[in-house]
């Protein structure tokens, strides 16, 4: 009988994650804050780490706009807090990611964050 613990040999890198069958929200420190001020990382990153964790921790879109909340700061939390659609149950994830790149859009490339 093969050892459950062992690792998976002649895997490929790119097989998908096996996923508990249930939701593991202690990735919810991976997220950042994100202030949506000048000096915040792009909210594309903001996400794309949201959503990472999400795959892996197995999250709902529910949890996924609630992670989001509550890392959020400053701007982008007076934001949050002034558009009350954001909170209703049947706004989606991509409708919730939707609103957010509009409102924060961002005009620097990634070569400007290098050279800073």
């Amino acid at each position: 009988m093969p050892d459950q613990n062992a690792p998976a040999l002649n895997v490929p890198d790119d097989a998908p994650l096996r996923r508990a069958g249930y939701e593991n929200l202690s990735l919810v420190s991976l997220v950042p804050k994100w202030s949506g001020g000048e000096s915040a990382p792009p909210i594309q990153e903001f996400f794309d780490t949201i959503e990472g964790s999400a795959a892996i921790g197995n999250w709902t879109q529910a949890d996924m706009k609630q992670v989001c909340a509550l890392k959020l700061t400053d701007a982008a939390r007076a934001f949050y807090s002034a558009s009350p659609e954001l909170t209703s149950p049947k706004t989606t994830w991509q409708d919730f990611k939707s609103r957010f790149l509009q409102r924060f859009r961002y005009v620097r490339s990634s070569q400007y964050h290098f050279g800073q």
